[in-house]
């Protein structure tokens, strides 16, 4: 038995804590409303290093739909010493040649060890180290163990992150990538054939494949999601996506309570009139989805490189790493970098917000 918060407790409670078991406890209190205020004493990185507390985020999307790219963003701009990602590839049961052999795709639970997961998570949250397999995606093979120790902030990436009750109740930060069916079928051919060493004819009879298993265990995780972000092609261009990674990027998730009034895009004319020959755009819609209140920020194009300034600095000082360091051109930032830029901050927000919990727990029943 340890002192420790579930995710779904941290949600669903006003500082009503105390000793759980591993598995998560639903506990019965008034919903909380939190105030995302940032206290001044002590920075992310601060908060992150002295606190015991294992901040969770998963990442769910079918294969090949362009996870690992806001992932590695989230790690890169948090700090590699901070953040561990696991693969739930390495939970596969069978290795390539078997699952063809039983005619059965990694997107079927069965194929998944999803039980050792669940254990494995829930140990990670407790602060306790792991030790698991690893697919090797060259051989289709599973090597290993490995020994995982737990960092400050977990992501689970993967297929499943988001199949099962308990993980969901386990995870702080929930994201689901969803890309378009034409996006997703052009990365999952270049990647497939550029990087697994796949023909195109065998990674478009595996897709087809796979399509019944992807609308049965993959798509439904997407309603379970605290963030959804959408993939299409640009509408200044197809041919964008792959020459310049430009891509129409809509991000969904539910609103911010708070935010600090400085953190914010600005659209400079002088930056915007002195490159005629940039497009971009930018909209903001509410987006209900059933009992679910969502936003929508979606973004296009290629934007001036000081239009996020307020948001790169406010992460700066958070973390102490430079968001633009990580940008792919100096001369502007892409809409892809742009959703990066809000999922930090809104993990720096949350994380902030379970600092003040953890330390005053009965401020929160006032």
């Amino acid at each position: 038995m340890v002192l420790f918060y579930t995710a779904h407790d941290l949600r669903r409670c006003g500082g009503q804590v105390g000793m759980v078991p591993s598995h998560p406890t639903v506990l019965k209190c008034n919903p909380l409303q939190v105030v995302y205020a940032m206290p001044e004493e002590a920075g992310f990185r601060k908060i992150l290093s002295s606190s015991p507390y294992v901040y969770l985020i998963g990442v769910a999307g079918d294969s090949g739909s362009g996870k690992t790219t806001f992932t590695a963003a989230v790690r890169h701009l948090i700090g590699d010493d901070m953040v561990t990602t696991i693969s739930l590839d390495d939970y596969h049961l069978f290795g390539r040649e078997e699952r063809k052999a039983r005619d059965i795709t990694p997107l079927s639970p069965q194929a998944n060890d999803l039980q050792r997961l669940e254990l494995d998570v829930a140990a990670l949250k407790e602060g306790r180290g792991i030790s698991k397999k690893v697919y090797n995606h060259a051989t289709g093979n599973l090597e290993g163990p490995v020994y995982v120790s737990p960092t400050p902030v977990i992501i689970l990436e993967g297929l499943h992150t988001l199949f099962s009750e308990r993980l969901r109740r386990l995870l702080d930060l929930s994201l689901y990538v969803d890309p378009a069916p034409d996006v997703k079928r052009e990365w999952k051919l270049k990647r497939d054939r550029d990087d697994r060493g796949y023909s195109p004819g065998e990674v478009r009879q595996e897709m087809i494949r796979r399509e019944a298993d992807y609308r049965s265990f993959i798509a439904p995780q997407r309603q379970y999601a605290q963030a959804i972000i959408g993939i299409h092609f640009s509408r200044y261009g197809r041919e964008l996506g792959w020459s310049r990674d430009i891509y129409s990027i809509a991000l969904k998730m539910e609103p911010l309570p708070w935010i600090q009034p400085d953190v914010s895009f600005r659209f400079d004319l002088g930056s915007l009139l002195s490159l005629p020959g940039r497009s971009c755009s930018m909209e903001f819609l509410p987006v209900p989805e059933g009992e679910t209140k969502r936003v929508m920020i979606r973004s296009d194009g290629f934007f001036p490189p000081d239009m996020a300034d307020p948001l790169v600095r406010a992460i700066k000082s958070e973390t102490g790493r430079d968001p633009a360091e990580f940008f792919r051109s100096r001369t502007g930032i892409l809409p892809t970098e742009i959703v990066q830029l809000l999922i930090c901050w809104k993990i720096i927000l949350h994380r902030h917000a379970i600092h003040d919990l953890l330390a005053s727990p009965d401020s929160w029943k006032r």
